[in-house]
Parts: structure tokens; C-alpha cells; sequence
């Protein structure tokens, strides 16, 4: 078996540090010897920590998670891989990861794996592992569909496995989209109180040879008299002078 600096030249060419798609180098032992950038980003792991060491005791089970199946599925996939030396699609696979900012708990994570041969001289010496993230229900289903069509779909209790993730980050998605929802409401209503003023201040400015200073004045002492906020004075002056279209 080639030894690590060895294993660093391959790596370096089946491993691409360019690539977009998180991939690691694991040789027949299933030890860690190489990883990319993208799969450090993607599994919250400095590469110092995952190389040199074993797959399954770098990323263990959830502990936490009694339907957890990912170092089962993922051994399967890779023993195929060494037996048959042909590549091999896990389609979508949840493995949850340690969160590195709590101790003790894990981060869930659906993936689509990809299980590839390495070889060097016609010696099976490793095996790429890349691994698309399935962040959005979206994918994940149309994940699901193409594991189907290949007749390797999951069964219907790691469905339901994948899907709680999603399930489980619905009632934090809500409050987002109702977060920007109101934000977006802001903005829209800052947008038109500029307008209406915008348009007041030019009706006054024409009218009374005012400067544009001079106008939003005389709006400001007209709310402060009034008791009424200037995009109400505003809105009123351009009514008047606009009036609305009534029924005949």
C-alpha cells in the first residue's frame, strides 16, 4: 500500500483543492488521506483533524439518533466499490456531523455520495469519496426520484429519516420567511412614504417658489400644527391635487 507522501501525490489529482464538490481519498483500511476544501467546509472539519485518521471514527453515528444508518450505508457503498471496482451512487444518505461549536451534538445532514475507485498501475489503491449536500427539500425529493428510477430507492423508514430533517427546519423557516416577508413590507412602505413626500414637497416648491429645504419645512410645521404625521400631510396635498377617480 503506498505510503502517505504517496498517497498525497494521488490525492492531489483525484482530490482536486479547485473543486466545488466536497471529495476525500480514502485507501482499502477506509483511513482518511486526503480531503479538499470544500469537504472541510461542508462536514465542519479541518482536513489536520481527518487525515491519517479512520472514516467511521472521524464521523461517527449520531448517538443521539436511534434511526441513524449512515456508517452502515456508507460501509455497504464502499465494500461494493472494493469488491467490484466499479463506481457506486448512494443517491441520498442522512449522516448528521458533530457540531464543532457544541460538544456533543450533532448537525443533521443529507447528502448524495458518490463512491469511486482509485487506481495506480492497475492496483486498486483507495477510493474518492464526494458527496453532494442536499440543503433544500427540492433536491433532496428530485434525489429521491432519480434513486428510484435506478430501482435503489430507500426504504420507507430511512424516507421518513431524510425528510425529518427538513420537517424538523420548517418552523425556523417560517419565522425567516415571515421575517423578510416584514421586511420586505418595510421597505415597500419606505419606499412609498419617500414618493408621496417626494411628490408634496415638488407640488409646494412649484407653487410657492419654494426650495426644496424650504418646502419640507413648511410639511414638517404643517404635521407638527396638525398633530398629523408629514406622509399624512403629504399624502393629502397630493390627493387634493390629484383627486382619486370616482364611479360615474
Amino acid at each position: 500500500m503506498p505510503d502517505q507522501t504517496s498517497f498525497g501525490l494521488i490525492a492531489r489529482s483525484v482530490v482536486p483543492e479547485s473543486s466545488a464538490m466536497p471529495m476525500l481519498l480514502l485507501d482499502p483500511t477506509l483511513r482518511i488521506r486526503g480531503v479538499n476544501s470544500a469537504y472541510e467546509r461542508a462536514t465542519l472539519r479541518p482536513r489536520d483533524e481527518l487525515v491519517g485518521e479512520l472514516l467511521f471514527e472521524a464521523f461517527p453515528d449520531n448517538p443521539d439518533d436511534p434511526e441513524a444508518c449512515g456508517t452502515h450505508n456508507l460501509g455497504a457503498s464502499l465494500e461494493t466499490v472494493m469488491r467490484t471496482g466499479r463506481s457506486h451512487d448512494m443517491w441520498v444518505q442522512r449522516y448528521d456531523v458533530a457540531d464543532p461549536a457544541q460538544s456533543g451534538k450533532f448537525v443533521p445532514k443529507v447528502w448524495g455520495p458518490r463512491n469511486s475507485p482509485v487506481y495506480d498501475h492497475g492496483e486498486l489503491v483507495g477510493i474518492v469519496h464526494q458527496v453532494e449536500e442536499l440543503t433544500d427539500l427540492q433536491s433532496t425529493l428530485s434525489a429521491m426520484a432519480h434513486a428510484l428510477e435506478a430501482d435503489d430507492t430507500l426504504s420507507p423508514a430511512e424516507q421518513l429519516h431524510v425528510l425529518a430533517v427538513f420537517a424538523a427546519a420548517l418552523p425556523a423557516e417560517r419565522e425567516r420567511l415571515r421575517a423578510l416577508s416584514a421586511e420586505n413590507e418595510q421597505l415597500r412602505q419606505a419606499v412609498e412614504t419617500r414618493d408621496i413626500i417626494g411628490q408634496a414637497k415638488g407640488m409646494v416648491m412649484e407653487r410657492y417658489g419654494l426650495s426644496a429645504d424650504a418646502a419640507f419645512r413648511l410639511l414638517v410645521r404643517l404635521s407638527q400644527q396638525s398633530n398629523t404625521r408629514v406622509v399624512e400631510i403629504a399624502r393629502r396635498l397630493v390627493e387634493i391635487d390629484q383627486p382619486r377617480d370616482t364611479a360615474l
